[in-house]
């Protein structure tokens, strides 16, 4: 088992970008995934690639076609009682191919940048209890258990800037598809 590495879910944002500082300010080895899902921001993932890059982190980029609609993806959606930027079922996706990565790489965690925010702007697939019920599937799910993981839940916006800060992170290397710049 290799109890050093993490796999980062890795969108070229902010909180991803906190998540790799932290494994190496913890000792951790991060292994980064990028998923183009078609996302209408490309941004995202060049900042990503550039950061890995810089930052010598293995990635993997992986290209698929979520068969949702989102205002993130082709304009549409609308779900009711969720954020706008809704995608349906995209952390669900994104987890079970990290989880099929980390397995192969036979590494136990992987890291997603939920926080707070997620939760007041309804994104219900960042909320903590999301997390508690990912980790009761992945327990059943294969040859090894991994658990998931969103370190920064809980934290607001104004403690992941102070972070990004600390951490050193520019400003310029990062972007949110989510309408502003992180």
């Amino acid at each position: 088992m290799n109890s050093t590495e993490v796999v980062i879910l890795y969108s070229g944002g902010l909180d991803s970008a906190i998540l790799i500082w932290m494994a190496r300010m913890l000792g951790l080895k991060p292994y980064c995934l990028i998923i183009d899902y078609g996302q209408k921001h490309i941004k995202e993932i060049e900042c990503a690639k550039i950061m890995c890059r810089e930052m010598s982190v293995p990635c993997r980029i992986i290209k698929i076609e979520l068969p949702a609609q989102s205002v993130l993806i082709d304009g549409q959606g609308g779900y009711e009682n969720v954020s706008p930027f809704h995608v349906p079922a995209r952390n669900l996706i994104f987890v079970g191919l990290a989880a099929s990565i980390a397995e192969s790489r036979k590494t136990s965690t992987i890291w997603f940048g939920a926080n707070y925010e997620d939760r007041e702007k309804f994104f219900p697939d960042c909320y903590q209890e999301w997390v508690y019920k990912m980790n009761e599937l992945l327990k059943a799910n294969g040859s090894m258990e991994i658990k998931l993981y969103a370190p920064l839940l809980g934290m607001s916006k104004e403690t992941l800037w102070q972070l990004g800060e600390y951490f050193n992170i520019d400003k310029s290397k990062i972007f949110s598809g989510y309408g502003e710049q992180q």
